[in-house]
């Protein structure tokens, strides 16, 4: 067993050598928030080296995966002009170092995506090794709706997907449920049920226990 941190925006549990990471913030629908990710880099630091975990799931709680950056802290951003040239370098910084973490960890990771994942969510989940959704997920790169640029997930997705899918999504901020998601690429298992998400999930610990 391993000592597992404290966390209030995500529940924690190990079983089997698998950690599972379930993003808990309902009321910002599991919004990229400066204390969530600060507990996520937490707990990838605490597990980097732990040979007692193989595995690493990450899901949201409330049927959404990730809606992206927190917009309240956008929001103090640009109302704080003194400020917002380093609160903008800070967030930017801490997601960034998020996602290398989650790209980096020596350990098998997967996203399981129910509901809305957008923006920085669609980045972290393209950061991990396998991707399982529902088939009426959400997909969306909304930046561009909100006057920015996806630039610092970027070569997340284009791992995921073609340039030529990419940029479409990035430049239109078009929506894609889970269906399309499989079929572009972007998406490795695609279940219709809960069943059918533990069962994959299953298969994975599975196929990755004959491994070395």
């Amino acid at each position: 067993m391993i000592d597992l941190p404290d966390t209030k925006m995500c529940h924690l549990e190990f079983q089997d050598e698998w950690l599972t990471i379930s993003l808990d913030n309902q009321k910002k629908r599991n919004a990229l928030s400066s204390e969530l990710i600060v507990e996520m880099m937490e707990i990838f630091d605490l597990v980097r080296d732990e040979k007692l975990v193989r595995g690493i799931l990450i899901k949201g709680q409330n049927n959404i995966f990730c809606s992206g950056a927190d917009l309240d802290e956008l929001h103090q951003i640009t109302y704080n002009k003194s400020q917002s040239e380093k609160m903008t370098i800070d967030i930017s910084t801490r997601i960034g170092h998020l996602l290398n973490l989650i790209d980096t960890i020596p350990k098998l990771t997967v996203s399981v995506i129910e509901g809305p994942c957008v923006a920085g969510g669609f980045g972290m989940a393209c950061a991990t090794d396998v991707i399982i959704t529902m088939h009426n997920s959400v997909f969306r790169l909304s930046e561009t709706r909100l006057g920015l640029t996806p630039s610092q997930i970027a070569p997340y997705v284009l791992r995921k997907i073609d340039y030529s899918k990419a940029r479409l999504l990035m430049l239109l901020g078009d929506s894609i449920d889970g269906k399309i998601a499989y079929d572009i690429g972007l998406a490795d298992y695609l279940a219709t049920t809960e069943k059918e998400v533990q069962s994959y999930i299953d298969q994975i610990k599975s196929k990755l226990n004959k491994c070395s």
